[in-house]
């Protein structure tokens, strides 16, 4: 017999986690019927999920809970012998071997009843395709998200961008540059008046809100584009907001040092509208010269710390989307690393925003100066799309509407999803 008889193929894990909308679709083309295939793919619907900081004994009792229900937990090998005090947990679990086993975590002590709320939350939050966030300058309207990437179209009115400094700064050329971004096929126009690349010049709050109020202002009154601004201060948010954007952009993700009453987030519960918070290493570094977290754990660490700050301001989870931060405080390894890490962080259950458009990274790897990078930010774009980001942040918009336009049955059909529905 031929070794090739066989044609032994791999059913490679999409951009989801979820398998199962994909098995049952397999399932189908080989003809099992409707009941065996729904129950079967269930059995394929598998993750892996870390958590961090259990006692020992309660790491020993989620060990017996996994076994008992045909799976396994990874835990520290001295927890039997109650060393050391606290282990990091891997779990291998099918999505109904989960709630079999949150059902006897709920019925356990040492907190587990938590960690089982928070298995199944996550679980629903990786399943989630679609967000929609609240706008509170637009009346009945929202902005609607979806793991369908959309783009944001950069327009940096300042002299020394990294990329198009000064190309910008003049009102006419900014809208109309805006303008034409949108008929690319930009969603949301990310206006910024600060440089904020390495070794910038910081500037006044009236002296960005002087470059910003005006372009956002003629925009509104010629576009119904939505339209964030991309600021760590207070006052130029509130600023531009009045002249009529519907989003925050805040590169500090709500924990710039110098806020210390997080005025940011008082406002943008005050104003109801989506922020964008951004991890930015450079908040940890201030705090801990020593700290070298990997981009796994420190991602999540991040945003919820910034998700506990708004809710401390009465914000709601609703309003938030995150983005990886790509060039701030990392070096090129820690960015591709933060890149990678785009599905992963859907475990949060919040929209996520990638912009790597053109930046340093992407010139050490290529080689190419910064106008040369179109291509380089391309595939970060693609990898973006097929992670089922939901934003990509960039200065080519039609370029990357090409990019989109040929990710998005990729990642349709890697989630099984039928392509003429």
């Amino acid at each position: 017999m031929n070794s090739d008889y066989f044609n032994l193929t791999w059913l490679a894990p999409g951009p989801n986690a979820s398998q199962s909308q994909r098995l049952q679709q397999e399932m189908n083309n080989i003809g099992v019927g409707d009941f065996a295939s729904r129950y079967m793919s269930n059995k394929g619907d598998f993750y892996v999920l870390r958590a961090e900081n259990l006692r020992a004994a309660a790491a020993n009792i989620l060990k017996q809970e996994f076994l008992s229900k045909g799976a396994d937990a990874a835990v520290h090998s001295q927890v039997i012998l109650n060393r050391p005090e606290r282990s990091s947990v891997l779990m291998m679990a099918t999505a109904a071997q989960y709630a079999r086993i949150c059902l006897g975590l709920r019925r356990q002590q040492f907190d587990l009843p938590i960690l089982a709320g928070e298995i199944a939350q996550a679980l629903v939050n990786i399943r989630r395709e679609v967000w929609d966030l609240p706008l509170s300058s637009v009346k009945g309207r929202s902005l609607h998200l979806s793991t369908d990437t959309q783009i944001m179209g950069i327009l940096n009115l300042t002299p020394d961008s990294f990329s198009d400094g000064g190309s910008y700064a003049d009102e006419e050329q900014a809208v109309a540059r805006a303008l034409q971004m949108q008929k690319e096929g930009a969603y949301i126009i990310d206006v910024g008046g600060e440089s904020t690349r390495p070794g910038h010049q910081q500037i006044s709050a009236d002296e960005e809100i002087s470059r910003v109020v005006p372009v956002i202002q003629r925009l509104r009154a010629e576009s119904d584009v939505l339209i964030s601004i991309d600021t760590y201060k207070a006052p130029v948010a509130a600023a531009a907001l009045a002249a009529g954007a519907d989003i925050i952009n805040d590169i500090w993700g709500l924990q710039y040092p110098e806020d210390n009453e997080h005025q940011m987030a008082a406002l943008a519960a005050a104003q109801g509208c989506p922020v964008i918070v951004m991890h930015n290493r450079i908040v940890q570094q201030c705090k801990n010269k020593e700290y070298e977290p990997a981009m796994a754990q420190e991602l999540p660490r991040f945003f919820r710390q910034a998700r506990r700050i708004a809710r401390a301001a009465s914000m709601k989870d609703e309003q938030l989307i995150l983005d990886i931060g790509f060039g701030f405080g990392k070096n090129a390894e820690q960015n591709m690393q933060a890149l990678a890490q785009t599905s992963a962080l859907r475990v949060l259950g919040r929209p996520i925003l990638i912009a790597a458009s053109r930046k340093s990274t992407l010139g050490l790897l290529t080689g190419k100066p910064v106008e040369q990078r179109l291509l380089a930010t391309a595939a970060t774009t693609a990898a973006a799309a097929l992670a089922g980001a939901a934003l990509v942040r960039v200065h080519d918009v039609a370029e990357a509407a090409d990019v989109l336009a040929v990710c998005r049955p990729m990642y349709q059909i890697n989630c099984g999803q039928n392509l003429n529905s």
